[in-house]
């Protein structure tokens, strides 16, 4: 007969180190949104997106939900994204339309974040140290 051992939990067991991994998953998500958005930002240049600066003041990045962030053009803060982000970006029917095919800036970072950059597997790294130790 084959050594058995048999072991049985009560209670929240795994539930409470799950909570704090959900924490740092959601600290990291929210740090990498801020640095996302700042991105994009820093591409609205004049020439380049930027004339009046009301849409670079609201390009924003933050946590939507549990362990979900989300870059946008004021979606989150204000409600609704800025009328012409679209169209600046380059995902607008009127921009098939047009000779301007769009900067697709968010597209950009998207891209970039989608390669794992090492800044952000290092925010990740900080945050999880930092809930589960």
């Amino acid at each position: 007969m084959a050594n058995e051992v048999t072991m049985e939990f009560q209670g929240n067991f795994f539930n409470h180190r799950n909570i704090k991994f959900a924490k740092a998953l959601n600290d990291s998500l929210e740090e990498i949104a801020a640095i996302g958005s700042g991105k994009v930002s820093d591409q609205l240049v004049r020439g380049h997106g930027f004339r009046t600066g009301y849409l670079k003041s609201a390009v924003g990045g933050g946590l939507i939900k549990n362990l979900y962030a989300q870059i946008d053009a004021g979606a989150h803060r204000y409600g609704r994204n800025v009328v012409y982000a679209s169209w600046v970006e380059g995902v607008s029917s009127r921009n098939k339309r047009s000779r301007f095919k769009g900067y697709f800036m968010f597209r950009k970072i998207f891209l970039e974040l989608r390669k794992q950059p090492k800044w952000a597997e290092d925010i990740m790294k900080f945050n999880i140290k930092r809930y589960l130790n």
